[in-house]
């Protein structure tokens, strides 16, 4: 018996990227970001949809996920984000993969390996403007790519750099990331004095792709967006992944009755419980114990008492009619009955793009696709 079952739609996908790309003038290519599973909706199904579509990069975080498209039999230009091990450089040049390098030590190994296969090894590099995390320092990048042009065997091919809070409102959020703009900016128009012909230049997430179109240049990597994790006003995307299982069990309660562990909810009144084998060790959190809902029916039902490892107990005494085994939606749904991330997200205390990552990523042989 499947518990729980991931369905995402293939249509949605596309509207979605087709949005975006409405956005954009033809100058402006798309990287879609499909790491992490395409944030549990499936890397390999989703990178074939947005190739057809029309995606100049697949952006992938690992090595072993460049690979895996590759294997796929998906032969567009596959951007490593989290770029790479030295001891990775030979397959990366194999399976003609393009790094992301924000160090020397993988470019001297892809300048080794390039040597030793007799090809090139393409790759970006990422200087860090304000996030933090991976990137060369701003105050190094010069003498950085002196180095890097040194190396016999490796293509420039990319400069990027990465926004820190663009999907935040903030006024001094806002004043952060035009501060990154204008640094990645002046990076830019210097590298390209040295030089002119550098082929692509990104810096905008979804956020900045829907909402900063000076941050363009001519590729951008929208990722959350295509999913339908991002609300942006008059740009119409949506959720493509819908998350269900099955009543498993059901039965009267009388008033006054703990339920669950912890004694966390008692019953003011007679209640009919019903029972999903669902629980935190399929990605619904304990965070959502006596917050949550699902849909019975067309209709709310609240989560009441703890979520278990492997149960969850849902209040469907107002609900007419529920029998065994009646479908039950954890998220998505029809038209004004739905469950949405964004609803789920706020119960747990946290993002989109985690309730994606662990609803749909946590059980990928429950996953299948419509349209």
């Amino acid at each position: 018996m499947g518990l729980i079952k991931v369905t995402i739609d293939r249509q949605v996908l596309r509207n979605n990227f087709r949005e975006i790309k409405r956005l954009l003038p033809p100058s402006v290519s798309v990287g879609a970001v499909v790491k992490s599973q395409a944030y549990g909706h499936g890397m390999v199904e989703c990178a074939r949809v947005f190739a057809q579509e029309g995606a100049r990069f697949l952006v992938v975080s690992l090595i072993d996920e460049g690979i895996t498209l590759r294997e796929s039999g998906l032969e567009e230009p596959v951007l490593l984000m989290g770029g790479i091990w030295p001891q990775e450089a030979q397959d990366c040049i194999r399976y003609g993969l393009t790094p992301v390098i924000s160090g020397l030590q993988p470019l001297k190994a892809l300048s080794r390996a390039a040597t030793e296969l007799n090809q090139e090894a393409r790759v970006h590099i990422k200087v860090d403007t304000g996030m933090g995390r991976l990137g060369v320092p701003m105050e190094e990048w010069r003498e950085f790519l002196d180095e890097a042009l040194s190396y016999p065997g490796v293509v420039l091919e990319g400069l990027m750099s990465h926004f820190s809070v663009a999907d935040s409102p903030e006024n001094s959020d806002v004043a952060y990331t035009m501060q990154q703009m204008e640094v990645f900016k002046a990076i830019v128009e210097e590298v390209r004095k040295k030089l002119p012909h550098l082929k692509w230049i990104h810096l905008a997430n979804s956020a900045a792709t829907l909402q900063l179109p000076q941050t363009h240049w001519n590729l951008v990597r929208p990722g959350l967006g295509l999913y339908g994790g991002l609300r942006i006003p008059q740009i119409n995307l949506q959720e493509a992944m819908e998350v269900s299982s099955r009543i498993l069990h059901i039965k009267r309660v009388p008033g006054g009755r703990f339920l669950s562990y912890g004694r966390a909810f008692r019953t003011n009144r007679e209640t009919l419980v019903a029972v999903v084998p669902v629980g935190y060790a399929l990605g619904y959190l304990r965070s959502l114990s006596n917050r949550g809902e699902m849909l019975v029916r067309g209709e709310r039902a609240p989560v009441i008492g703890r979520v278990c490892m492997d149960l969850t107990l849902l209040d469907v005494t107002h609900i007419p009619q529920v029998e065994l085994g009646d479908p039950v939606i954890l998220m998505g749904g029809k038209g004004k009955q739905r469950i949405t991330v964004f609803e789920v997200a706020q119960w747990m205390d946290t993002i989109t793009y985690e309730v994606f990552c662990i609803l749909g990523g946590s059980h990928p042989g429950q996953r299948e696709y419509v349209n």
